[in-house]
């Protein structure tokens, strides 16, 4: 049976597919999938995954960083939809925003996921899937 750690994985993975895709054609179009893809992803987690962990004292620190990752997330993405592709910073401010992103999965993927394991009941994290 999938659970929530399954498909948060699966979305980690396909969203960062996407960035390759995104720095080599340089195609706005793709960051809006990116975006799109983000934005639901983190709406998701946000409103069902991060209040369960930050109810537990043993995690709301981890929750409450993955808040501030997501917002720094947010930015560098609005930053990047107001710039035109040919600008010289585009390149670089969009590796920046997979950087981020990159180490934001590894900490979910990591430290979010295990405590989460060891505070979350089966029925919980059932709930989430």
């Amino acid at each position: 049976m999938e659970t929530i750690y399954d498909v948060l994985s699966q979305e980690h993975k396909h969203v960062l597919s996407m960035f390759e895709e995104a720095m080599s054609s340089g195609s706005k179009e793709i960051l809006f999938r990116i975006k799109a893809e983000i934005d639901l992803h983190m709406e998701g987690e946000e409103k069902l995954y991060y209040p369960l962990l930050e109810e537990k004292e043993e995690s709301r620190d981890i929750a409450r960083k993955a808040y501030i990752e997501h917002n720094e997330e947010r930015a560098l993405m609005y930053e990047l939809e107001g710039m035109g592709k040919k600008s010289e910073n585009w390149t670089a401010r969009l590796n920046e925003l997979k950087e981020v992103i990159t180490h934001h999965v590894q900490d979910e993927e990591g430290q979010i996921f295990e405590k989460s394991r060891n505070i979350l009941s089966q029925q919980q994290v059932g709930e989430l899937t």
